[in-house]
């Protein structure tokens, strides 16, 4: 989504910069709480399921 917020504005689509840029954080946001989640033992408790 940095990326793409560049090219919206080299490309003058000033409309779509903020929208471009909540996104981001959202993904940000949500890259943060599922790695938290896996470090809290999700992950492994799920390889203990799978063996």
């Amino acid at each position: 989504y940095g990326t793409l917020v560049t090219w919206a504005g080299l490309l003058g689509l000033k409309d779509a910069i903020p929208l471009l840029e909540q996104t981001l954080e959202e993904e940000k946001a949500t890259d943060e709480a599922l790695t938290q989640l896996g470090e809290t033992g999700v992950n492994e408790r799920a390889m203990q399921q799978a063996a």
